[in-house]
């Protein structure tokens, strides 16, 4: 289910260039995609669920679960949180498969949905996919929109879903950091003459941390789960190890920031 690392980053340059001219009508402003890459990919099945943290602030935004019988949802987990689909009542919302480069904003076709975090009533699939949008899916994305300080974000997060709705697999999520602006399916960064972080890989084996690819200086954070900073540091090369000897096994976020392009790229690792 997981990908190797060399294919993995291989879709991103791939991703890059494909992105559509939507992405060129935004401002020219860098560092502005949060983005994160779930790495190993978090594979679910009947009766489980994955708690989307979008912002990394400790606090769940979205909820994607299957019921154990026939259905998966995904759930805001507060009012002003909501997804982009379709909807048959003010009850029943089926959120789009969107593909890459699919503009996610106010205006995006379709309509923003919570109909209730409890009822989990944004059907990805319903009966075994007599309803809904994800059945047979690969590298699609939910379009998503949630509150922070009183400001609303836009958002994305990359899944695979199998034939019958009952796999199911979350890859990677990214907002836009400024409030109200768009985001386009798949995007990681603002600017399109901003793509040497994109060629960034990271590889983390026991208690070190690779960083290849760097063709920028970078600053770079490590930070628990719990959004302690574990390690801070600056690279001056094109490749770099981070030695994290002193930090306990478990998961971990990194995030990197380019210091010409200001942009920046979140991954979690294990160590």
């Amino acid at each position: 289910m997981k990908k190797t690392t060399t294919k993995h980053f291989s879709k991103k340059l791939a991703r890059y260039g494909a992105l559509t001219a939507a992405i060129a009508g935004m401002a020219d402003a860098h560092g502005q995609i949060n983005f994160t890459d779930i790495d190993p990919d978090h594979s679910g099945g009947v009766g489980n669920d994955y708690f989307l943290d979008l912002n990394n602030d400790g606090t769940n935004d979205f909820r994607i679960h299957h019921d154990g019988g026939s259905n998966l949802f995904i759930s805001p987990t507060a009012a002003n949180n909501q997804v982009l689909g379709s909807g048959t009542s003010s009850t029943y919302a089926y959120p789009y498969a969107l593909s890459n480069g699919a503009v996610i904003s106010a205006g995006a076709t379709g309509g923003w949905f919570n109909n209730g975090y409890s009822g989990g009533f944004q059907s990805m699939n319903y009966g075994s996919c007599s309803y809904g949008n994800w059945c047979d899916i690969s590298d699609k994305y939910l379009g998503l929109r949630f509150e922070v300080g009183g400001n609303l974000h836009y958002a994305w997060v990359q899944l695979d879903v199998d034939t019958n709705g009952a796999s199911w697999t979350v890859k990677e999520y990214a907002y836009n950091e400024t409030p109200d602006q768009a985001i386009t399916a798949g995007q990681e960064t603002l600017g399109l003459n901003t793509p040497s972080i994109e060629t960034v890989r990271i590889v983390a084996l026991n208690k070190s941390i690779g960083l290849y690819n760097l063709n920028n200086s970078m600053t770079y954070t490590l930070y628990s789960m719990t959004g302690q900073k574990v390690l801070t540091g600056t690279t001056s090369e094109s490749m770099h190890v981070i030695e994290a000897t002193t930090a306990a096994s478990g998961v971990y976020l990194i995030e990197l920031e380019d210091q010409t392009t200001r942009t920046r790229i979140k991954k979690k690792i294990i160590l």
